[in-house]
């Protein structure tokens, strides 16, 4: 394998955090890994979707946010 040059060179300026870190952290960005349990569409004209977030650090069955928004695409994929 050869290393990357300098103009080349990879980058992962992603850290991830635990939940309980994650609540910690009022008004800050964080990075979390979730995986969408539900797509749906409610009442009218707007589109929703769950997303669980599981940390192997939290007891319980993880941390659940319900997106609304106007088009699917503004959903996260």
């Amino acid at each position: 394998l050869q290393k990357p040059s300098n103009d080349m060179e990879i980058r992962d300026d992603y850290k991830f955090l635990r939940i309980e870190d994650a609540f910690k952290a009022l008004h800050l960005h964080v990075n979390l890994i979730g995986v969408v349990v539900e797509l749906g569409f409610l009442t009218g004209s707007d589109c929703s979707c769950t997303l669980k977030i599981v940390d192997p650090w939290h007891s319980g069955s993880g941390l659940t946010v319900k997106f609304i928004a106007r088009t699917s695409r503004a959903l996260p994929r």
